[in-house]
């Protein structure tokens, strides 16, 4: 049995990009989601750059400033030039996206992410917008670069293709946490009956700019501590799960 732990959102905010690091070094964490457009990303990447794990590129069209020209993507900003939210996105009755213009960014964003890195991501997925034209548009980057693009949990055929499988998303209480171990728990059966699963978090510490940019604050610093906990270290040799990351499956999916 192999699993994937996956955190994303590296360059979100430096508090989140510290709790990340914690999660790396501390915790189980072996793969890590940078975000190429925000203003943290480079000193997320200094944080964990000489880590062993795989780094992606989590994509990102609906926080901060994209860094393409907006005049391009239109269908993608606001008036003031910035993204447009993801909860605004999801409210849409159609997929408005053009994916044209999504490949505009995303190409922009994996300069960006090369600048930083010096390298292409280890895997290249999308931050928070369930859009399939968003979707179309990464696999077709990824595929004009030979880059290894990830949709678990979202995209059936492309778990069976890859022989990865997304455990589901957890469900929030009404206070937008929910509790990790119970999560492992019923889940176990996913990570039993399949050659590979993968498990995504968003760990991190709160600053001022991720409480008002996220809808996403608390559960980040409970998941935390989760991921660095000895509970969850034991329940893993307890059930004989090997660690592993995206860099062992690249040559499946290319």
């Amino acid at each position: 049995m192999k699993l994937i732990m996956r955190a994303d959102d590296l360059g979100f905010s430096e508090a989140v990009s510290l709790g990340i690091l914690k999660a790396v070094k501390d915790g189980v964490i072996t793969s890590v989601g940078l975000m190429p457009n925000m203003e943290s990303a480079q000193f997320g990447y200094e944080l964990i750059k000489d880590c062993d794990i795989a780094l992606g590129q989590h994509t990102n069209i609906c926080v901060g400033k994209p860094l393409s020209d907006p005049r391009l993507i239109p269908s993608l900003v606001q008036a003031n030039g910035e993204f447009c939210s993801s909860k605004e996105i999801r409210a849409r009755e159609k997929d408005t996206i053009n994916i044209q213009e999504c490949e505009i960014e995303i190409e922009a964003q994996l300069l960006r992410f090369q600048e930083i890195t010096g390298r292409n991501p280890d895997y290249f997925e999308g931050h928070a917008v369930f859009s399939k034209n968003f979707f179309i548009a990464l696999e077709n980057v990824a595929k004009r670069h030979g880059l290894f693009f990830c949709n678990p949990a979202l995209d059936k055929e492309w778990e069976k293709q890859n022989g990865i499988v997304g455990l589901p998303f957890f469900k929030a209480d009404e206070q937008g946490l929910y509790n990790p171990q119970q999560y492992m728990e019923e889940n176990l059966h996913y990570i039993e009956e399949n050659a590979c699963c993968v498990a995504i978090f968003h760990p991190g510490y709160l600053d001022h700019y991720i409480l008002t940019h996220s809808s996403f604050t608390h559960v980040r610093a409970m998941e935390c501590d989760f991921l660095c906990s000895e509970w969850l270290k034991k329940w893993l040799a307890q059930h004989q799960i090997e660690l592993v990351d995206f860099r062992n499956y690249q040559d499946i999916a290319l």
